[in-house]
């Protein structure tokens, strides 16, 4: 399956806003293999590694998390996991704008995308996969006003 984000609007035939059923009813998607349930009336599916975790809330889909596992995974252009963490974090930066530190994670705020495993703050440098074995990349998409995070308050880096 072709799982294209297109920020502010969904990952491949998932769509922000969607009911659990809507969901449910995808091909490939059928039912939870876990369900985890939040605050605030939130719920999480997982379905396995290689489908995107969803995050609902009052049965509306707000967060779609995709792991290294997901198959087809395409950001402008770019398979997140098989480029270069430098050179797919630029590219998006010049195509949607600043990016900033959030709990550890980089959010592109304006697009509802958050990138988590990509770059180590503490050590200021980016996943290294050529000689780093753990790989726990994600990329989250959320729906816009929904990010749980300090993203409008946290620190803009650039790396242009």
């Amino acid at each position: 399956m072709a799982w294209s984000i297109a920020p502010g609007q969904g990952c491949g035939p998932l769509r922000l806003g969607m009911t659990q059923g809507d969901v449910a009813a995808l091909p490939d998607m059928g039912r939870p293999q876990h369900v985890y349930r939040g605050s605030g009336g939130r719920q999480m599916e997982y379905r396995g590694l290689a489908l995107p975790i969803c995050e609902y809330q009052d049965d509306a889909l707000v967060r779609i998390v995709a792991g290294r596992h997901v198959e087809g995974l395409n950001l402008e252009g770019m398979d997140p996991f098989a480029n270069d963490p430098v050179e797919f974090v630029r590219r998006l930066e010049s195509n949607l704008g600043p990016v900033t530190l959030c709990q550890e994670q980089l959010c592109f705020h304006a697009a509802g995308l958050i990138l988590g495993g990509f770059y180590e703050p503490h050590d200021r440098r980016f996943f290294q996969p050529e000689i780093e074995y753990h790989d726990e990349r994600s990329v989250t998409l959320c729906r816009p006003g929904t990010c749980t995070g300090s993203c409008e308050t946290g620190e803009t880096l650039s790396f242009l």
